[in-house]
């Protein structure tokens, strides 16, 4: 299928739930989306008629209340309406309290205690509220065997429970829980390759006796073009994953392969029971409720006042803005997203300020050493080799294919007493997921990633790139399944964002770094490592035959590689290209790229490195977000 008829399958898709979820009007108390899901997410099955009233069961109200205008007027919160600490505190502290708040509710936390998987999704909003939903599933049903692939995955009975949570007194003032439904997929439509590699597998005693007689089904991939384990190199290894329903839990038959023969040899196995440190399921069972629900009794969350990512009956709200508009003196053109998530230019006031930025590379990585003060390339890839110097490895990829679904929509930032207006464009990747993660959505999160990536831009010149990382990933495999190999973190992103910087001009740049003191003109290519990097400086680009200038404020967070686009580097090529995969294989961390090339009067590739100790966040497994931002000024526009 070609990117283009992937993403019209996506966009179609969410715009029909979208749609329909819009023209649900309140009901009875467990009032939903009727349908289930099948294999692009598009709700197909009739759900299970809701239990009979018993004699000792309060009545159902039939009409819960309207919501007044604190919840109807409410809207996404970005990280100008708020400090840059307070924007980051929200999605670390909030969105678990917000879980919690919501499990605390008898009617959620019945529904919610009774399953085997689950998934959690969150965002801020104004008035003071936050948005919060859980999602989850009683067992699966698979329809597969060794000899019969590909494998057809049925998640039971998966219920959704919406809240709005007050952020002062933690009280529930919106409240919905849907009706159950069963959602389908499909994992084993492989290739060659990776039919072999799980025919292989499953000849291992080490796998087999985990999945003999039980409800099971594969997740074996071609990743090595994303991975480095252990010793082996990018490319040289990859993973294997198989969901087991054992003993009424859902655990995961965790492994890794190398791939660098004729055929796949395995390299060790786990088994990982929870997915996430503190899935929902089990924040639900370990949480008493006293009192009565407030379902029926408080408005139900309008859809747009619900977490985008689940808005209609659990999957993605999907609005996708034109492919070029202007807003708020900013003339945006994006593409994609292929393998690098949505590749935008964008002008201001007429004039050019880049001609492509996007989130080249997300490196996940596990089991690091300590970092004894070096810079990223030093602590990561100490022999200058695409080997990872911790246990792996993971070079991300945000793409359709691999997960989706992409560009979510547009949010709009009228402009307040404290900043000017703005909007937001907000991308979302489940990586490694199946194709709009409907198997993530229902609590099979093991491996799998949950990104937002977000481009903001403001009417006074201002442009953000935001990372936002949600989990679970491996991180639970490495804290609770596995010994460590090393005494590092545990887990740590370095966010690669790729910027060909245009201020005023397209026929080359002046760049500058102001060191605290005083302005220096580097001749050459650089890397300003994060030991080289303190808050007091500042890395610009500047039109030498103009005013126009892009002012970009650093700290030790933050690192900045400078260099000339090169036809054979990562930039000039894209990610992951199979016919021409030797940039990729080679790839490993963008300071590789810097030599002798001059760059004064030259047009340039920036990388703005992006570091994220994760493992700093409380419950970084998959509860609470990291966010890392980062920040263009322009002037002279």
């Amino acid at each position: 299928m070609s990117y283009e008829d992937i993403r019209d399958k996506i966009s179609e898709t969410s715009r029909r739930k979208f749609i329909a979820a819009l023209s649900i009007t309140a009901g009875a108390s467990l009032a939903g989306c009727s349908m289930g899901g099948s294999d692009d997410g598009t709700p197909t099955s009739e759900p299970k008629a809701a239990p009979s009233q018993t004699p000792d069961e309060p009545a159902e109200p039939l009409e819960p209340p309207e919501p007044d205008e604190r919840i109807t007027s409410a809207r996404r919160i970005g990280p100008r309406d708020v400090s840059d600490f307070g924007f980051e505190d929200l999605w670390a502290y909030r969105k678990r309290q917000a879980v919690e708040a919501l499990v605390s509710d008898p009617r959620v936390n019945d529904v919610a205690s009774d399953w085997v998987a689950s998934f959690e999704a969150y965002d801020p909003l104004t008035n003071r509220l936050d948005a919060v939903s859980i999602q989850g599933t009683t067992g699966m049903a698979v329809d597969g065997s060794p000899d019969d692939t590909p494998f057809e995955v049925t998640a039971k009975n998966r219920q959704v429970a919406y809240g709005l949570v007050d952020r002062v007194t933690d009280e529930l003032v919106g409240l919905k829980i849907n009706e159950p439904i069963d959602v389908t997929w499909t994992r084993g439509n492989w290739n060659d390759t990776q039919r072999a590699r799980h025919e292989k597998m499953l000849d291992k005693e080490e796998i087999w006796q985990h999945l003999e007689g039980k409800e099971w089904y594969p997740m074996v991939k071609a990743a090595e073009i994303i991975t480095s384990y252990g010793d082996y190199a990018h490319g040289e290894a990859s993973n294997l994953a198989y969901f087991v329903m054992d003993g009424g839990e859902l655990k995961v038959v965790s492994g890794f392969m190398d791939v660098t023969g004729e055929e796949a040899e395995l390299l060790d196995v786990h088994i990982v029971n929870d997915f996430a440190e503190h899935p929902a399921y089990r924040i639900a069972q370990n949480t008493g409720t006293v009192g009565e629900s407030v379902l029926g009794e408080v408005p139900e969350p309008p859809v747009m006042q619900r977490p985008q990512i689940t808005a209609p009956n659990g999957y993605h709200r999907i609005e996708e803005p034109p492919n070029e508009f202007e807003q708020d003196g900013w003339s945006i053109t994006w593409s994609g997203p292929r393998t690098v998530g949505a590749e935008v230019s964008a002008d201001f006031n007429g004039k050019p300020v880049f001609s492509l930025t996007a989130p080249y590379s997300t490196s996940t990585c596990y089991d690091m050493p300590k970092r004894n003060g070096r810079n990223t390339r030093e602590w990561m890839f100490p022999d200058n080799e695409p080997v990872i110097s911790g246990e792996l490895l993971y070079w991300d990829i945000h793409s359709l294919s691999l997960g989706g679904p992409g560009i979510l929509g547009k949010t709009e930032y009228p402009s307040t007493q404290s900043r000017p207006a703005g909007f937001n464009i907000r991308t979302h990747y489940h990586t490694g997921a199946v194709q709009n993660a409907r198997d993530f959505h229902s609590g099979h999160r093991f491996a799998p990633y949950n990104y937002y990536i977000n481009y903001q831009f403001y009417e006074d010149g201002v442009f953000m790139p935001v990372f936002q990382r949600h989990g679970p990933g491996y991180v639970n495999e490495f804290y609770e399944y596995r010994e460590r190999e090393n005494d590092g973190p545990a887990q740590y992103y370095l966010e690669n964002w790729l910027t060909k910087p245009t201020p005023g001009t397209t026929d080359g740049v002046e760049t500058k770094i102001f060191d605290g003191n005083e302005w220096q003109t580097p001749e050459t290519e650089f890397y300003f490592g994060s030991n080289d990097v303190s808050e007091e400086h500042l890395l610009r680009f500047t039109n030498p035959d103009g005013p126009e200038t892009i002012d970009i404020p650093l700290d030790n967070l933050k690192e900045v590689v400078v260099v000339r686009p090169k036809d054979d580097e990562i930039g000039e090529v894209i990610r992951a290209n199979p016919q021409k995969p030797m940039p990729e294989l080679n790839f490993y961390h963008p300071a590789q790229y810097v030599d002798d090339e001059p760059i004064q009067g030259e047009e340039v590739f920036f990388w703005l490195l992006m570091e994220a100790p994760t493992d700093e966040v409380p419950h970084a497994s998959g509860i609470t977000t990291y966010t890392q931002m980062g920040e263009f000024n322009l002037s002279g526009y």
